[in-house]
């Protein structure tokens, strides 16, 4: 061998590891970890809700790990499924509960290997969980109950690709709502010069543009002053997007909020329970 391709050999060998990494460890990475519960201000309700611990069975042993939150002594006629974004430890909803409805239901799972749950994250793995989520509502609650979807970030994609699912068996959400959505993981991807070489190897996409063509409920977009991780842009070509497919999209950006706070905003926790008005 000559040192010239010697040298190539030893270059290759370490970003093909890396390569292999990425590809192996991606859903992990993109997913995250639960460094820490952030809980989130009381609602108005508070006082009236109880949240209740819940454990959802999934093929292969896994076991997701979540909360559901209701009115006392009120029969809920609907439910809000939350999809949690990157690092977020979903244990918090039950403190957006209370900004709720007395009549709406609070149930979020954190996904595969965060808090409790088991398992290794992927989009078809969790977009797969989030449909026995909304199975399990509708079990529970019943086949009639509407289900509101809510995702932030990285969970506005799983909402999106679980919307798109329900409206292609004929029973679609009841609404959306959106919390810095992107347009799509490879596009978020695509901003970072250094992630560039990763995306043929990207397995979890979530498209949430391709997702809108097939959606026709109403959807709030919450969006944070300043953001750095998901562009204003990249939401707003969602909005355009899902405006072209028939929904009627109301776009709210939030004053003094980042992508990482707003959704804990009081501003931002009483909009969602307007909206369920």
């Amino acid at each position: 061998m000559s040192l010239l391709a010697a040298a190539g050999f030893a270059v290759a060998l370490p970003l093909g590891l890396i390569a292999m990494a990425a590809a192996l460890l991606q859903g992990k990475l993109l997913f995250g970890r639960t460094w820490i519960l952030r809980r989130a201000p009381a609602g108005p309700a508070a006082q009236r809700r109880t949240a209740e611990p819940v454990l959802l069975q999934r093929p292969g042993g896994v076991r997701l790990q979540g909360w559901l939150s209701l009115t006392d002594g009120a029969a809920p006629r609907r439910v809000l499924l939350w999809f949690g974004g990157r690092n977020e430890h979903v244990g918090w909803t039950p403190d957006l509960g209370g900004w709720l409805p007395d009549d709406c239901a609070l149930l979020a799972f954190n996904y595969r290997s965060l808090g409790d749950s088991g398992g290794w994250p992927s989009e078809r793995a969790c977009v797969a969980d989030a449909a026995a989520i909304a199975d399990w509502a509708r079990e529970r609650f019943g086949e009639s109950a509407p289900l509101h979807l809510a995702g932030r970030s990285i969970g506005s994609g799983v909402a999106m690709q679980l919307a798109a699912r329900l409206a292609a068996q004929g029973r679609p959400a009841e609404s959306l709502m959106l919390i810095t959505p992107p347009q799509s993981l490879r596009a978020v991807l695509a901003r970072s010069w250094w992630l560039l070489p990763l995306l043929p190897l990207l397995r979890s996409p979530l498209d949430s543009l391709a997702a809108a063509a097939g959606l026709r409920c109403p959807v709030l977009m919450l969006l944070a002053e300043r953001d750095r991780q998901v562009p204003h842009a990249h939401s707003m070509a969602l909005a355009t997007a899902l405006r072209a497919a028939g929904c009627a999209v109301q776009v709210q950006r939030l004053d003094g909020t980042t992508h990482r706070n707003l959704v804990r905003t009081t501003v931002a926790m009483g909009l969602i329970g307007r909206w369920l008005e």
